[in-house]
């Protein structure tokens, strides 16, 4: 009686999903809610989870959620990555206004946040554990080295896989169809091919700066410091096929060390040296040049591109100083004369009290989060009583209907809570509309999963950025 006790027991505390811990030391279990803090049930056992992934944002508390993941660099090697907290931000404001609206289907949004800390391997660990324990349907990933790894593990899983704020022109030509219709990889931010082109007139000369009382003298030797990724080597590459001679570079590894940099800008001595990386080593690249004379009064002048138009850069005073005046480029973010880039930088601005204007990407991602519920209202379909399955590529090919053909006369919506409802009953239909973003038209091909974007030109003014103008990017 007594075994035959112990063995009913047993089985009940089997059948609560309560865990049991093997020879081996592993806790078995059936959900991750049996497991203990910090770890999750994996394959039948409780499991480490991933250092980094204890965010959870959105409907946490709603019943079957619609399951999304994010994989951003929130902390660096210097600490806090502001850059990226506003980003990520632009991403939770669309978040929250989706699922004030009943999300899609009658279904909220609920999603797990990463940080990479701005490391590939980590991301592509975390990755590993959205897709499989998560089950998410659709990640977003930042910067271009870091999506380029996450896709080699969404792609195969069938996720959709957006990002803000990649732009290397690798992404283009991306195998990422896995056998389907439609590739599962987007983004709402343009090809570098396309920032190349912007910088290279600029500083040739062929496009007029439009800054009263400052006279943009062309230099005759530019010098590129650029991280060793996609991103920057893509860059550097664009402006040496579009420079020619004028051009020579130096690069670094990304929060590594940049001293090799800075003893090339000592010893070839640029004119102009053009900043292609990201906010954290450039605020140590510069302040470092300085001190090896490198510096705008000894005849150097300096040129920003997106990854660091963050006001971070500027926190030192020093290197605020040395900064004065530079320019800069980057997709153009902020438009203060289009209606759905004023609503977005209003509720921005109630929101988390900060200007979105002053750092790059944070209307592309509010964009992104929007472009997933349209294309997850898509997938659901007009019979909510038998609604379609929402994945990655169901999702991928609601955002095909985001674009129309040429000569085709369909209805446009802003994105952004005001016509969100009726943009996402037009797709739970089946039909194409058309959308305008608050970072611009989104206008996207739909084999490459790119929209072209206009740029802007901005300056250092203080410990801030101004807009000098928005430029289209000339033709090939």
């Amino acid at each position: 009686m007594r075994a035959l006790g112990m063995m009913t027991l047993g089985m009940a505390l089997l059948g609560s999903g309560c865990s049991f811990t093997t020879a081996g030391g592993l806790s078995e279990c059936t959900t991750s809610s049996d497991c203990g803090a910090n770890s999750v049930c994996t394959s039948g056992f409780c499991l480490p989870q991933p250092a980094g992934c204890d965010q959870v944002v959105g409907a946490t508390s709603a019943a079957n959620p619609i399951v999304l993941g994010a994989l951003l660099p929130l902390t660096n090697a210097s600490g806090s990555a502001e850059i990226e907290q506003q980003r990520f931000n632009g991403l939770k404001l669309a978040l929250d206004e989706v699922n004030s609206l009943e999300g899609v289907g009658g279904r909220q949004f609920v999603m797990y946040v990463c940080d990479t800390k701005a490391d590939v391997e980590n991301a592509k660990t975390q990755a590993t554990w959205l897709v499989n324990d998560k089950q998410v349907v659709a990640a977003f990933s930042a910067g271009s080295a870091q999506t380029t790894g996450v896709s080699t593990i969404t792609i195969k899983k069938n996720v959709l896989l957006m990002s803000h704020t990649a732009t290397s022109a690798t992404f283009t030509d991306l195998d990422d169809k896995n056998g389907g219709p439609v590739g599962l990889v987007w983004r709402t931010t343009p090809s570098d091919v396309l920032q190349g082109r912007v910088i290279s007139d600029v500083l040739s000369g062929k496009t007029t700066i439009n800054d009263p009382g400052s006279t943009f003298t062309v230099p005759t030797k530019i010098g590129v410091a650029y991280v060793n990724d996609n991103y920057g080597q893509g860059l550097f590459s664009q402006l040496l096929e579009r420079l020619g001679t004028k051009v020579d570079g130096t690069q670094y590894v990304r929060n590594g060390d940049v001293g090799t940099a800075v003893n090339w800008l000592k010893t070839n001595k640029p004119e102009l040296t053009v900043l292609a990386g990201f906010t954290e080593d450039n605020a140590r690249l510069v302040p470092a040049a300085v001190a090896e004379q490198v510096k705008v009064s000894n005849g150097n002048r300096w040129f920003l591109t997106d990854a660091s138009k963050d006001p971070t850069l500027l926190t030192n005073d020093a290197t605020a100083a040395e900064l004065a005046g530079t320019y800069g480029t980057a997709p153009a973010s902020a438009r203060p004369d289009d209606t759905v880039y004023q609503l977005f930088n209003s509720r921005f601005k109630t929101a988390y009290t900060k200007d979105p204007a002053q750092y790059s990407f944070t209307a592309h991602a509010y964009d992104a989060m929007y472009l997933v519920a349209l294309g997850a209202a898509y997938a659901v379909g007009n019979d909510l009583n038998n609604p379609g399955a929402i994945s990655g590529e169901r999702i991928a090919m609601g955002l095909t209907k985001l674009t129309p053909a040429s000569g085709q006369t369909v209805k446009t919506y802003p994105l952004g809570a005001v016509q969100f409802s009726a943009a996402r009953d037009e797709l739970r239909a089946g039909n194409i509309i058309n959308v305008r973003g608050a970072s611009g038209e989104l206008d996207f091909n739909n084999d490459t999963g790119e929209a072209i974007s206009p740029y802007e030109l901005f300056k250092v003014s203080g410990k801030n950025f101004t807009q000098l103008q928005v430029i289209t990017p000339s033709a090939n």
